[in-house]
């Protein structure tokens, strides 16, 4: 798996095709199952077109989670064979009812475990956010769903 790490100044947001969000609800990761698959993984997927990053971000944890007031905040950009994906921590006030979409069931759980979907590469982000998660002031952005509001 050919992967890498870049600042969110380095690469032009046109050329970024997903989002990852490093999702928590009580300080405890939500990790999620597709319908079509039998392993766990992090929330994300597409940008839609002419979708702004925040917008898919936020679209993409309510569809596969159910979250409806959450913070997010953008921490950096990966590479993965050729594609770029931007991700997000999302620390998620309110989870709701499941969406009726391509999520079979989201999970609460204290650590990421072993075995996600798509090998290391979310080790990998896991470990750059901490990083940057120490050594940054990041911008949080207020989402509530239940008000369609942006703060």
């Amino acid at each position: 798996m050919n992967y890498s790490w870049h600042e969110l100044y380095e690469i032009d947001r046109f050329t970024i095709k997903y989002v990852v969000l490093i999702a928590k609800s009580k300080s405890q990761f939500i990790l999620i199952r597709n319908k079509n698959r039998t392993v766990w993984e992090l929330p994300g997927g597409k940008i839609e077109q002419n979708e702004q990053l925040i917008e898919a971000a936020s679209r993409e944890l309510f569809e596969e989670t159910g979250a409806l007031i959450f913070d997010l905040v953008e921490i950096g950009i990966y590479q993965m064979n050729g594609e770029y994906g931007v991700v997000f921590e999302a620390d998620v006030e309110e989870l709701g009812e499941l969406p009726d979409f391509e999520i079979a069931e989201i999970q609460l759980s204290e650590y990421l475990p072993e075995g996600l979907n798509y090998g290391e590469i979310y080790y990998h982000i896991y470990e750059k956010y901490q990083e940057i998660k120490i050594s940054k002031e990041l911008i949080k952005t207020k989402i509530n769903l239940k008000e369609k509001a942006i703060m």
